[in-house]
């Protein structure tokens, strides 16, 4: 990566003289013009017209001057402000640099964790409430889709893929015969092992998004920690893959903290919690799929966001029953970035 970002400068002083790279600091993305139009076209070839530049560099003192956080700092969003850069592992180092140039402003935010995620199960199929000690929506965060309509209704299947686990083609095998599509949160330790079956996953039009490097408790890391758990498994599952992982994040073990989400946003994700879940995480007391079944048939709800895991031997054995049921129900299956967040 290292020698990548020299090349990348190298090729910078060349065309450009004097102008730097655009993404080693935000004093210097700010307030050079050159920089700017450099950050967009990320190496291209000096001959842009100039009235592209100036458009490109409008857009981007636009998002600068109001993508600002509520408290007021004067902190820019990074992820709005390098939106533009179409070489996805480029994006990512001009969204890490300039994290990592303001360490102190996500440190001054607040990191105690009340909770972890806990959501609250109501009767008669009514969507799941939840405790959240604080507004995640104004983090760019959600546990289920609260605008889906009487109508139409939908629920979001989603896979938490901590660990490689060769269940995972059973599950992709079920989903595919029932035409569903489903939404996958992997580790880099699961990409490391089975990025196959992403590129699977995403050939079959599901999801794939982001959960971690290591699969640990974010909110006692350090914020340089925290920026790599996130972004190192974007350039990698790029690398593997050739896709661009899905915006979309679960933190692991459901920990959170303002100033985790803060960060999360600004690495460019949503945070995506769950109104539903099972008790199929502990690979040594998994529950009879029998149970699986019965505990959709209590607490299916339209809008839910559906917490199962890979590597369930309950999940691979029931999926298919639990899809015939909730087909019958009337619902469909949908993708993360269908959910509209009030």
């Amino acid at each position: 990566m290292k020698k990548r970002r020299l090349a990348l400068l190298m090729t910078t002083v060349f065309l450009f003289g004097n102008a730097s790279v655009g993404c080693k600091s935000k004093d210097e993305s700010t307030t050079q013009t050159e920089n700017t139009s450099l950050i967009v076209a990320s190496g291209s070839e000096a001959s842009t017209s100039s009235s592209s530049s100036e458009e490109t560099t409008t857009t981007l003192e636009t998002a600068m001057s109001t993508r600002n956080a509520d408290d007021g700092t004067g902190h820019k969003n990074p992820s709005i402000l390098y939106e533009n850069v179409n070489n996805p592992i480029d994006r990512v180092e001009c969204i890490r640099e300039y994290m990592l140039n303001d360490v102190a402003y996500y440190n001054s935010l607040n990191n105690v964790a009340e909770d972890t995620w806990c959501y609250i199960l109501k009767d008669n199929h009514e969507q799941s409430g939840s405790y959240e000690y604080f507004n995640i929506s104004e983090y760019n965060a959600f546990y289920v889709d609260k605008n889906a309509k009487d109508d139409d209704k939908v629920v979001y299947l989603t896979f938490d893929c901590g660990f490689p686990s060769n269940r995972t083609k059973n599950i992709l095998d079920t989903l595919k015969a029932h035409n569903v599509k489903a939404n996958f949160f992997v580790t880099k330790m699961y990409l490391e092992e089975c990025s196959d079956y992403c590129v699977r996953m995403k050939q079959e039009g599901h999801m794939v998004c982001n959960h971690t490097v290591s699969h640990t408790d974010l909110t006692v890391r350090t914020v340089e920690d925290i920026i790599a758990e996130i972004l190192d498994v974007e350039e990698y599952f790029y690398e593997k893959t050739g896709y661009e992982i899905d915006k979309f994040f679960r933190p692991p073990t459901g920990s959170y903290t303002k100033r985790l989400l803060s960060i999360v946003r600004d690495c460019g994700y949503t945070t995506v919690f769950w109104s539903f879940a099972l008790y199929d995480y502990d690979q040594n007391n998994q529950p009879d799929p029998a149970d699986v079944l019965a505990s959709f048939k209590r607490r299916h709800h339209n809008g839910a966001v559906i917490l199962m895991h890979n590597d369930s031997s309950a999940n691979e054995a029931a999926l298919d029953s639990v899809l015939t049921y909730l087909e019958g129900e009337g619902y469909r299956f949908a993708l993360l970035d269908e959910v509209k967040m009030d």
